[in-house]
């Protein structure tokens, strides 16, 4: 098979042209990809898990340090919003716990409220017994839809749970369903 000259030099051009299309696109890729730095991304002894978001969505699940300031919060993450009063404060000095949800609003105000217990669960964080709804009892391993809503029920009755052997009241719970649940609850006085 004959190649001709121009057939080589239309080959190269398609070539080059092609690699510089590539090249354009892995640019704008790259440019197109906000990495945040995650700097407090270790699970450890002592650290909180606190999920952040602002008004328009989930930022992500942080583990920080109690010491850490809102404004420090605000500085290392893509928060959106204005600072607000609450900026110096530390997190430990908030009433924020492991498994709470921080939502920034416009306005610098600070909403804390709860992560969805399926994080929480997903992170091995436990759920408080006494406010645990039936779709989150139902999400730990050996409860059942049954047997999460004999659990509410029973709540309801003595209005709090005061510890875990409160459950046996339950039909269903002995001593060894405690024991094998008992990790993924804890009790609020």
């Amino acid at each position: 098979m004959f190649v001709s000259d121009s057939q080589r030099i239309g080959a190269v051009v398609v070539l080059l042209v092609m690699l510089a299309l590539y090249g354009v696109y892995l640019n704008q890729l790259r440019q197109s990809i906000h990495e945040i730095p995650i700097i407090w991304g270790e699970q450890k002894p002592g650290l909180l898990a606190v999920e952040l978001k602002d008004d328009k969505d989930a930022v992500g699940i942080y583990f920080l340090p109690p010491e850490t300031t809102i404004k420090q919060i605000r500085e290392n993450t893509r928060i959106q919003g204005m600072p607000g009063k609450n900026d110096l404060m530390k997190i430990k000095d908030t009433g924020i716990d492991s498994g709470s949800s921080i939502v920034f609003a416009l306005g610098g105000d600070l909403k804390v409220g709860d992560m969805a217990a399926a994080k929480k669960l997903a992170l091995g964080l436990p759920l408080n017994l006494n406010v645990a709804t039936e779709e989150d009892l139902s999400l730990v391993p050996g409860i059942g839809d049954k047997i999460a809503s004999q659990i509410v029920q029973l709540r309801n009755r003595v209005d709090r749970f005061r510890n875990h052997s409160d459950l046996m009241a339950v039909p269903g719970i002995k001593e060894k369903k405690i024991n094998a649940i008992k990790s993924y609850f804890f009790i609020k006085q």
